[in-house]
C-alpha cells in the first residue's frame, strides 16, 4: 500500500498511542499486532489506522449525510464541529467520546478475529435512510 499526498499519519498507515505519550507508526495490522506483543499490558492506549490512506475515497459519503469515524476522530475540531453541523463544545466533546468508544469497540473486534464492519456518523440534520456505499 503506498500513500496519498496528504496521509493523515504521514510515515505510517498505523498510528500508535502509547501511555507514556509517545507514538509508534507502522505499516500493517501484522506490525501493530507485533508491537502490541513487545510492549507490557496497559502501554498501548489506542491504534488509530488511516482511512485517508487505506480507504478508497468516497465521493458518496457528503451526499449520504454521513461521515466515516476514524476519519472524524482525526480531523481538527473546528473541522469536525463543522462537518458534523455542530457548533456546541458540549456536543462535540460527547460526540468524540461515544465515536471513539465505537471505533476502539470494533477495532478490538477486529483483533479478535471478527469481520472490520465501518464505523459512520449521522450529520446533524441530515435525514439518513441508508449508509451502504
Amino acid at each position: 500500500m503506498s500513500h496519498r499526498p496528504g496521509c493523515t499519519f504521514g510515515p505510517g498507515l498505523y498510528r500508535i498511542l502509547l501511555s507514556d505519550g509517545g507514538r509508534r507508526f507502522v505499516e500493517t495490522e501484522t506490525q501493530v499486532e507485533a508491537v502490541r506483543r513487545l510492549l507490557p499490558a496497559g502501554a498501548m492506549l489506542r491504534v488509530q489506522r488511516d482511512g485517508y490512506c487505506l480507504d478508497p475515497p468516497d465521493a458518496d459519503e457528503a451526499t449520504r449525510g454521513v461521515i466515516d469515524g476514524e476519519r472524524f476522530l482525526n480531523m481538527p475540531r473546528e473541522q469536525a464541529m463543522t462537518e458534523l453541523g455542530i457548533s456546541n463544545e458540549g456536543d462535540y466533546a460527547r460526540a468524540y467520546r461515544a465515536i471513539e468508544e465505537a471505533v476502539l469497540a470494533r477495532d478490538r473486534a477486529v483483533a479478535e478475529g471478527r469481520d472490520r464492519a465501518s464505523v459512520v456518523i449521522k450529520k446533524h440534520g441530515q435525514a439518513v435512510t441508508d449508509v451502504r456505499a
